[in-house]
């Protein structure tokens, strides 16, 4: 038999008291002073840690302050580091180890923050034999559990862990036999995180940025409009929080992800609102955008600082200092600014009054022309017109085009991205995901050429401004300049590989599916 701990489940209707007694006429067993173990469940706000297959935990108890990975059904840790002072919050914030190994790549830039806690008591047994020998101890633990610092405990299932002593395997069995037939108890199924959420109405994963619509290709087309901004604006509340806070930079990139798709989603999704209410929330959504802009830039600059650093030469990498404490400063004025304004009654009464009108009853009768078409002909059409646009784009391109033309393309790609996210419910997963992937493969492209510009335009912009607030070495700006031309050069790399991803994304097989997929049955037959 394994020497693993085993644990039971106690019964609503036993307590940990009545349990003793009954074990107490069938061992001979003596007491061990009783513990209070707390644990604090951490993860990312999107539970990437969980997604991964794992938990980690804080847990206070007798021998310290200690961090422990362990899988999801593992029985033991996979890691424990004793903390000596106070949770890391990011993964830059661990100590060298395989703590930070198994941590890094999982989180990336995200925060560790807490999820639930559990507080367990435990009362420990020993088992002795006749000479007196502990040869099999128990732990019998009530658990109680709540968010993080708040409230009351909630009462979880007590449970009977029943730790081995090596070399006594007789012990073991004999009280395994013992718990589950005479007092027909049930090894604890599934892990504490769960059954700790669950009684706080919470579960794992209650947050993801990714879009998961079910929708159903006979519903009307401004239902479904209407589901789709609901959720994307719960998702903008949802990160309003941990962006004003700025408990991590990824609160603002989904904030600022979701207004765009919502932007997007009123001008793709045409014919479905009132003109004037596309025109008006257009609008106010732009402006959003614009004013969580700058900090973004800020974060972007600050998650990519390592990696400039880390592009040049060793002897010019503490050059950069004076950049970092630049963008360090400027991105704390600039959240500060940009709370303001999501503070502002602006801002309030756009999320208040867009709310209220997506949850106002549909109209019977519609002036709008699809509005009540059913959704699958009204985004089959638009779909399959914004692929044509990115192919007739793309096509044109020429090693000799402006940087505009690629930068038009690129919007156009993430107008059919947003539409085939928005709307890939509605045909065969194995058709459509293809489609999304080899989209993707395109506008990362695209993204790199638009993006590494923008990060050079900007560097030599920040240089300007550095010099204006404050003197700036010789050797910063030199360095600076040696990121400049390494982000022109990456992003003439990116150009030169842009026909062939462009020709991947136009194969023949590609071209089929958006056809077959969204094409009407007259258009087939005219390409046919």
């Amino acid at each position: 038999m394994a020497e693993l701990p085993i644990q039971y489940q106690i019964a609503d209707d036993h307590s940990i008291d009545e349990i003793v007694t009954t074990l107490s006429s069938h061992f001979y067993l003596g007491n061990e002073p009783k513990k209070v173990v707390r644990r604090i469940y951490c993860d990312t706000f999107d539970w990437r840690i969980y997604q991964a297959g794992a938990v980690l935990y804080e847990e206070h108890n007798s021998s310290g302050h200690w961090l422990v990975w362990r899988y999801l059904g593992a029985e033991r840790p996979k890691e424990m580091l004793r903390l000596d002072g106070k949770m890391p919050r990011f993964s830059w914030d661990f100590p060298p180890g395989l703590l930070r190994d198994l941590v890094t790549p999982e989180v990336a830039m995200r925060a560790l923050l807490p999820q639930v806690e559990v507080r367990s008591q435990v009362r420990v047994l020993k088992l002795f034999d006749q000479q007196e020998k502990t040869v099999l101890r128990l732990a019998l633990e009530e658990h109680g559990a709540r968010l993080p610092n708040k409230g009351e405990y909630i009462s979880l299932t007590s449970t009977v862990q029943v730790m081995p002593v090596r070399g006594y395997p007789k012990p073991l069995a004999r009280m395994v036999r013992f718990l589950s037939s005479e007092m027909k108890m049930q090894p604890v199924t599934g892990e504490q995180i769960n059954a700790a959420l669950a009684v706080v109405d919470r579960q794992p994963v209650d947050y993801s940025s990714k879009l998961d619509f079910k929708l159903k290709q006979g519903m009307r087309a401004d239902a479904v409009a209407r589901e789709i901004h609901l959720h994307l604006l719960s998702t903008m509340e949802t990160n309003l929080p941990g962006t004003r806070a700025d408990l991590d930079s990824e609160f603002l990139h989904d904030l600022r992800v979701a207004v765009r798709r919502t932007r997007s989603a009123l001008t793709q999704v045409k014919g479905v609102f009132p003109t004037e209410v596309v025109e008006r929330y257009k609008e106010r959504f732009a402006w959003v955008g614009q004013v969580t802009s700058p900090t973004r830039d800020m974060d972007v600059y600050l998650l990519d600082f390592g990696g400039y650093r880390d592009s040049l030469p060793d002897q010019f990498r503490d050059d950069l200092e004076p950049l970092q404490r630049f963008l360090l400063n400027h991105q704390k004025s600039e959240h500060r600014a940009m709370v303001r304004k999501l503070n502002s009654p602006h801002f309030h009464s756009l999320v208040k009054e867009w709310r209220s009108y997506l949850e106002s009853p549909l109209p019977e009768d519609p002036d709008e022309p699809n509005a009540s078409r059913v959704i699958r002909e009204v985004a089959s059409k638009r779909i399959y017109s914004i692929y044509r646009r990115v192919m007739k784009e793309g096509a044109a391109i020429t090693p000799l085009s402006p940087a505009d033309d690629l930068h038009e393309l690129r919007k156009s790609c993430k107008k059919l991205r947003y539409l085939l996210e928005f709307f890939q419910s509605l045909y065969p997963r194995k058709q459509i995901r293809p489609l999304i992937k080899a989209q993707k493969v395109l506008l990362d492209n695209l993204g790199d050429f638009q993006d590494l510009e923008v990060q050079a335009n900007k560097l030599r912009d920040y240089a300007h401004q550095m010099i204006k607030e404050e003197e700036v070495p010789a050797d910063t700006l030199l360095a600076m300049g040696m990121l400049v031309d390494s982000l022109l050069k990456r992003q003439q790399e990116a150009r030169e590989e842009f026909s062939t991803r462009f020709n991947a994304f136009a194969e023949r097989e590609i071209r089929a599916t958006f056809q077959s997929l969204f094409a009407t049955k007259e258009k087939r037959e005219k390409r046919a």
